[in-house]
C-alpha cells in the first residue's frame, strides 16, 4: 500500500507543480509562440502520469477490509454515479475546447471569473464529484487499495484547493475573497 500511496502523492505533487504559476511562466519561456498549446500539453501529461498510478493500483493485491453487502454495494455505486454526474454537470459550465486545451486561438492569459451554474452553490464542484467518486469506489470495493486511493486523492484535492485558491486570489483579488465568503468550498450549504 505504501507504493500506491506514494504514487498518488507523487502524482499530486507533480500535477500541482505543473499547475503553478512558476511552471506556467517557465513553460511560456520554453514554448514561446507555441505557448497556446500549454493547456493541451498540461492535460496530456496529467493523463499520462495517471497511467502508472492506475497500473500500481490495479496490480496491488485487493485485500478486503470487510465483506461488502448487496446494500453497501448499491450505496457505493450510487455515490460513485453521483460523483460522475456531478463532474459531468460541472464540466457543462465550461468551454470544453478551452478546458481541454484544444482551443488554440484562446489567449492563455485571459482569465474570466466564473460563478454561475454549480459554482453558485460550491466553489469546486469537479473536486467534490471526484471525492464522491473515489469514496463511492471505496464503499463498493472496501479494500485497502481503494481506501489508500481515496485517502491520497482526498489529501491531494485539499492541498490542490489551497494552492488553486491562492492563485485565484492573486488573479481576482477581493472579488474571489467575497466569493469564498459567500459560497462553500465543496458541499452546498455546508461551511467548514
Amino acid at each position: 500500500m505504501f507504493l500506491l500511496a506514494f504514487a498518488w502523492l507523487l502524482y499530486g505533487a507533480i500535477h500541482s507543480f505543473m499547475a503553478s504559476n512558476y511552471f506556467k511562466n517557465l513553460a511560456a519561456k520554453m514554448l514561446g509562440k507555441y505557448f497556446r498549446f500549454y493547456r493541451l500539453i498540461y492535460n496530456i501529461l496529467a493523463f499520462m502520469l495517471l497511467i502508472p498510478v492506475f497500473n500500481i493500483k490495479f496490480s496491488t493485491e485487493k485485500e478486503a477490509l470487510w465483506q461488502v453487502t448487496y446494500y453497501q454495494s448499491i450505496i457505493g455505486k450510487t455515490i460513485t454515479i453521483c460523483g460522475v454526474l456531478l463532474i459531468s454537470r460541472a464540466l457543462q459550465g465550461y468551454n470544453l475546447l478551452e478546458f481541454s486545451g484544444l482551443d488554440f486561438n484562446k489567449n492563455q492569459e485571459k482569465n474570466e471569473f466564473k460563478n454561475d451554474g454549480l459554482l453558485k452553490y460550491m466553489r469546486h464542484p469537479i473536486y467534490f464529484g471526484i471525492l464522491l467518486f473515489v469514496w463511492g469506489m471505496f464503499v463498493t470495493e472496501a479494500s485497502t487499495r481503494s481506501l489508500t486511493s481515496a485517502v491520497a486523492v482526498t489529501i491531494y484535492l485539499f492541498v490542490g484547493i489551497y494552492f488553486e485558491e491562492k492563485k485565484l486570489i492573486e488573479v481576482f483579488g477581493e472579488k474571489y475573497r467575497k466569493y469564498q465568503q459567500d459560497v462553500p468550498m465543496l458541499i452546498p450549504f455546508l461551511r467548514f
